[in-house]
């Protein structure tokens, strides 16, 4: 039984679309339908004196309307030199279209007697072609029926742009087609993995060169594959049939089914190899073809295909699972910094993302990567200068000048934009020479000799390690004391007395630390001090504390203060007494923290359901 059905609902059992059904009758080339539009498509791609603003060559249904003009015989006059061509060169090859064959057919009476001719109602739509359908089962002796059409079958979209995807790498062959062909279904690639090798790879480097330094199989194999279209592709006379079958030979479409069942990578496959076939018929009249007019064509055709939904049958909600009971949260041997109990002193839920969970936080900010360009830059200085009484200022500006602007170089790549890298630059300059001139102001009143740069700082305290690095160490000429200075490019106390309340309150433990591990390694530390680097419009007025040893109440001037040693014996019970803690294994909660202000910059902030609002949010909601 003879069932001829709408190609655009093939493939569904035996059905014949209509144009190799009559071809084997007139025993002529008929042209499907989807190779005359996509002949049009073409002519209009390529043909110069067809003039047709881009919208209407691009709309979905630009091809079909040309052809029902054509068939029509009333041709706008917009589409009169498409239409020309069109007529030219089906004419040119000996083809014919399915209404032409079909009357073609009614006049030979071919002998098909004893069979039933089965029509989808779809082609019936016209009254002339149905009246030739009726009328050719009568002339050929044939039983006729309307057939029940099959519906189009829902496509695999996600197959389908994965597809398209790796048509665009194979034509050009950049980084970001080959990273988004590399999430597409058909990579072979586990999304975690494929993901894994995004962030390795980063901005910067690219992504094959990520996976031969270090890729999975599957990401071999992906890369490789890769490599197979993207030659078949560049083959001279490649058919777009022939790519097509490289990148289904070259990628899984994950189907166990040989069939093309509906909704599946291979429905998928069956119909974009039907459309590849009509293309290459259809670049027997222009030629040549990139990957770009096969994903319009693809485009063009598939605008109203049917997306696949997911099957839903026989879903039940998952059974709901009570919490797990707290446990204790077990810890590995580490060593201590002070940023650590920092952190756990501010709030032991950010100390759990980031020590315990060690949570990938983002790429950091341009005001970090300022501060880390900035510490460079004063330790290539000081590697060369350690003196600066009795030396020459010019010289000394210049030098420091060639070393910020080297040590920002050498971290451009860093910084999101060029703008934003010279903008930071600037500052950097700028607060140099302020840096400078109260280097050599403190070096008039009492030199003093730099003897450490980026020091390590190491030592036990109460059976456990603590560990960190020291921007800088000077040494008094008159006295052979020794000052601890650290840098600061971000926000830090503006006085002394600020900086005593937070050492108080056991929420800052960074210049206690260095003043029991320098006081370890044998010096005697009599001064601490925090130099800011952050504004450059101000001058440079460090928060010094000297170190007394009396019972009195420290005196305090502004930025200038004293601290006792007793304080900071405080301070080191206290960092012994949470290293403790948190190295006993025994914790099993890590409560967020109550003050809003600790979250403002919190890289964890988003994933932190208990954090505390601040006032505006709590009354924005």
């Amino acid at each position: 039984m003879p069932l001829v059905v709408d190609e655009r609902r093939l493939p569904t059992g035996q059905a014949e679309a209509p144009a190799a059904f009559l071809a084997r009758l007139v025993r002529r080339r008929v042209l499907r339908e989807g190779e005359r539009r996509a002949i049009v498509r073409r002519i209009a791609a390529t043909r110069e004196d067809v003039v047709l603003p881009p919208h209407v060559r691009a709309s979905a249904s630009f091809a079909a309307r040309v052809l029902d003009a054509v068939d029509n015989g009333a041709v706008p006059a917009a589409f009169e030199t498409l239409a020309q061509h069109v007529r030219t060169l089906v004419a040119f090859a000996d083809a014919i279209d399915v209404r032409s064959a079909l009357r073609q057919a009614v006049a030979t009476r071919p002998a098909l007697e004893g069979e039933t001719l089965a029509v989808d109602a779809g082609l019936l739509a016209n009254p002339d072609d149905s009246f030739a359908w009726r009328r050719l089962a009568v002339e050929a002796g044939l039983a006729f029926e309307v057939a029940d059409p099959p519906p189009p079958p829902a496509l695999d979209l996600a197959a389908v742009d994965g597809v398209t995807t790796l048509l665009r790498y194979a034509a050009s062959q950049s980084d970001a087609d080959a990273r988004r062909a590399l999430m597409t279904p058909q990579s072979g690639v586990r999304t975690d993995d494929a993901r894994t090798l995004l962030a390795v790879a980063g901005d910067r480097e690219n992504l094959l060169d990520a996976i031969a330094r270090g890729g999975t199989a599957d990401a071999t194999r992906f890369a490789h594959a890769l490599g197979t279209v993207t030659a078949v592709y560049k083959t001279p006379d490649a058919s777009a049939r022939s790519v097509l079958a490289a990148i289904a030979a070259a990628f899984p479409f994950n189907d166990p089914s040989p069939e093309p069942v509906e909704g599946s990578g291979q429905a998928a496959r069956a119909v974009l190899d039907r459309i590849a076939a009509d293309f290459d018929a259809a670049r027997a009249f222009a030629e040549p073809w990139e990957a770009r007019d096969l994903i319009a064509e693809i485009d063009a055709e598939l605008a109203s295909a049917g997306r696949r939904a997911p099957p839903l049958d026989a879903v039940e909600p998952a059974a709901p699972v009570d919490d797990e009971p707290p446990a204790p949260v077990a810890m590995r041997k580490f060593s201590f910094s002070a940023s650590s109990l920092n952190a756990y002193a501010e709030c032991a839920r950010k100390w759990w993302f980031r020590y315990a969970c060690a949570a990938v936080e983002d790429r950091g900010s341009s005001a970090s990567f300022y501060g880390i360009a900035f510490h460079a830059a004063l330790e290539d200085f000081h590697a060369v200068h350690a003196r600066f009484d009795g030396v020459d200022g010019g010289a000394l500006a210049s030098f420091l000048d060639y070393c910020v602007v080297t040590a920002f170089d050498r971290h451009r790549t860093r910084f999101d934009a060029p703008v934003e890298f010279e903008l930071q630059k600037r500052r950097a300059r700028r607060t140099a020479k302020k840096y400078l001139a109260w280097l050599l102001e403190r070096a008039r009143r009492a030199p003093f000799e730099v003897i450490g740069r980026e020091t390590q700082a190491d030592v036990e305290l109460g059976g456990h390690r603590f560990i960190g690095y020291i921007d800088r160490l000077d040494r008094d000429d008159r006295t052979g004391t020794v000052t601890v200075v650290d840098y600061k490019t971000g926000s830090i106390a503006t006085s002394a007395d600020e900086y005593l309340a937070e050492v108080r309150a056991f929420r800052e433990f960074q210049l206690p630390f260095y003043y029991w591990a320098r006081t370890a390694a044998g010096d005697v530390v009599t001064r601490l001090a925090l130099v800011p680097l952050k504004d450059a419009l101000l001058d440079v007025a460090p928060v010094e504390l000297d170190v007394v040893t009396t019972s009195r109440a420290p005196r305090s001037r502004g930025p200038a203060g004293e601290i006792a040693v007793v304080e900071l014996e405080r301070a080191r019970e206290r960092m012994i007494a949470l290293a403790t803690e948190l190295a006993s294994g025994t914790l099993a909660a890590f409560p967020a923290t109550d003050d809003p202000d600790a979250c403002r910059y919190c890289a964890y902030a988003d994933a932190c359901r208990e954090r505390p609002l601040a006032l505006e949010e709590r009354f924005g909601r």
